[in-house]
């Protein structure tokens, strides 16, 4: 039986923003791993993504009125299958760019060679305070198709950056950048520590894919890339209900 998901308040659901720092890691959940359930309830998702019943009720209650969750059931027995993700994904590009939403500081190196920076940052212990970021993220994710030699972090504390300025040896730089810090928006996803075994974490795929879709520096065109070519992506677009 499929039944009607209405939850009474006095806040105009179509003003919600689902596409928050939050509210993106029930996003996230549902893109990677709720695409591939038949179905989940309410305390399943809280569960998994480790937040409250009431965010993920917010966020889902604004999925079913768009047309991206379909519900069965009724009251406590309700259950919730992912219609149509590529669409959701769609969406949450449409609501965030990181070019709005992040602030961003381009800057030299006096470092001769990206390597040499890297290793650098590895040598300090503000390493497990960054994570890669656009393009970096795509490369340590085995998914660049571009020749740039640039460095894109972001900062999990912003506070990092005057040591990061001193240990990268930064000087600020107007146009383009060898080094680019970042402030991030969607904090909460990139606490969930994904560091492929490596030094420095990186941004999940999903984070990588939404931020470099708007990014100028050859952005798109690396997103379609890795879409072409992610599992995880490929699933995305791929699956129907």
């Amino acid at each position: 039986m499929r039944g009607r998901f209405l939850i009474g308040s006095n806040e105009l659901v179509t003003e919600r923003n689902i596409y928050a720092d939050k509210s993106s890691i029930v996003l996230d959940w549902l893109l990677k791993v709720g695409i591939e359930k038949n179905s989940f309830s309410l305390r399943e998702v809280a569960k998994n993504c480790d937040v409250s019943v009431g965010l993920v009720q917010r966020v889902f209650e604004i999925l079913v009125l768009n047309g991206f969750l379909q519900t069965e059931g009724v009251r406590t027995a309700k259950r919730f299958y992912i219609q149509k993700p590529h669409l959701l994904l769609k969406s949450w590009m449409e609501h965030y760019s990181i070019i709005k939403k992040c602030r961003m500081w381009t800057y030299h190196s006096g470092f001769s060679e990206r390597t040499e920076i890297l290793k650098a940052l590895e040598k300090s212990k503000l390493k497990s305070n960054v994570a890669f970021a656009l393009h970096s993220a795509a490369e340590a994710h085995g998914c660049k198709n571009t020749n740039l030699q640039t460095l894109e972090l972001y900062m999990l504390e912003p506070s990092i950056r005057p040591k990061l300025e001193e240990i990268l040896q930064l000087e600020p730089q107007e146009r383009g950048y060898e080094v680019l810090l970042i402030k991030p928006y969607y904090k909460s996803l990139l606490n969930q520590d994904i560091n492929l075994g490596k030094p420095i974490r990186t941004s999940p795929i999903l984070l990588a894919y939404l931020d470099l879709y708007h990014f100028p520096l050859r952005g798109q065109e690396q997103a379609e890339f890795m879409a072409k070519r992610i599992p995880s992506l490929k699933r995305i677009y791929k699956a129907t209900k």
